[in-house]
């Protein structure tokens, strides 16, 4: 039986990056042969969280049959990604992509191929960081923008959005939805996933099935880079506390990650401090970063959460007046 499958793509105010994620996604989703091999149905979804709906140029210049394209004014990314499930309703498998990414040449078949084979309730995909200009030693050092790597097959126990395969058979029987809690902090993604395995699915790595993450010029800088840290810390708290709801439950989950977040701290300042004396760049980028998220460890204990998108959302409320 032919499985029908959505790529969807969560998009806002990236026009040029859409247009050439498009461009490499469409000989994918309409090569005939391929489609036959792999027995799917496929089409890309747009969903474009822009009210004043920007993105709507950039679809219909793609002139694909295969692209379909859709507004969703609520804001923030747990409402895009809700809207991407409900659009979805009659199909087997939803796979979601970055408006800043390109995909591998084979990273449909791949994805697919490794579905058919082992079919678990989702699938990650590698991640691969491509630089437009040189990175400074700082970021060097401080690993900024590479993603860990695993072994295909192996199991994980939480997942990104940005190269996620979900057998929307699985999601639906467990009723699981993103969180609109976490909608302007980001995190709702690694919350979903965790959830989809502590309710039996399996998620599994797939490391032939590569996508291309167009770092922007503009994030590669180091305050960007702890600022991300730091609301990730923030975030960790969060899912924690929302995978584990209850008094008892929370107070464990904030003195647990305010106890991480105090050693996260002490040993960043540590290491930063032992790479001034050695002029070790390494060792004084990874300690800033380190003690970035355990700030935001802290700060996530104490009830604070860093509303990351918000200010896209204030940005693109003005916009549309």
């Amino acid at each position: 039986m032919t499985i029908d499958v959505t790529i969807a793509i969560p998009t806002f105010h990236r026009p040029i990056e859409l247009a050439r994620l498009l461009a490499a996604l469409e000989p994918q989703v309409s090569d005939p042969a391929s489609l036959r091999r792999l027995d799917i149905s496929c089409r890309i979804l747009v969903i474009d969280n822009d009210p004043a709906g920007g993105a709507s140029a950039t679809v219909r210049a793609s002139a694909s049959p295969f692209v379909e394209y859709v507004a969703e004014p609520s804001p923030g990314l747990a409402a895009v990604r809700n809207r991407a499930i409900d659009e979805s309703r009659a199909d087997r498998l939803l796979i979601f992509l970055d408006d800043d990414e390109s995909p591998d040449e084979e990273w449909l078949e791949a994805m697919i191929g490794f579905w058919n084979a082992r079919r678990p309730a989702a699938i990650l995909g590698r991640v691969v960081s491509v630089f437009g200009v040189e990175r400074d030693p700082w970021l060097v050092g401080a690993r900024a923008f590479l993603r860990p790597s695993h072994r295909t097959g192996d199991r994980l126990p939480a997942a990104a959005t940005n190269n996620l395969l979900l057998d929307l058979d699985v999601v639906r029987a467990r009723g699981l939805y993103f969180d609109p809690r976490m909608g302007m902090s980001g995190g709702e993604d690694s919350l979903f996933t965790q959830q989809l395995v502590r309710s039996g699915g399996s998620l599994l790595w797939c490391d032939e099935a590569v996508v291309f993450d167009h770092i922007p010029d503009e994030r590669l800088r180091r305050a960007w880079v702890l600022k991300r840290a730091y609301r990730g810390g923030t975030v960790a708290v969060t899912v924690d506390r929302f995978l584990d709801p209850g008094f008892g439950s929370e107070i464990l989950t904030r003195g647990r990650h305010a106890v991480g977040g105090f050693g996260r701290v002490l040993l960043g300042a540590l290491r930063v401090a032992w790479g001034a004396i050695r002029n070790d760049m390494r060792h004084r980028a990874r300690g800033e970063r380190g003690l970035a998220r355990g700030a935001g460890m802290l700060a996530g204990a104490f009830g604070y959460t860093y509303q990351e998108y918000a200010k896209r959302s204030n940005r693109a409320s003005s916009s549309s007046r």
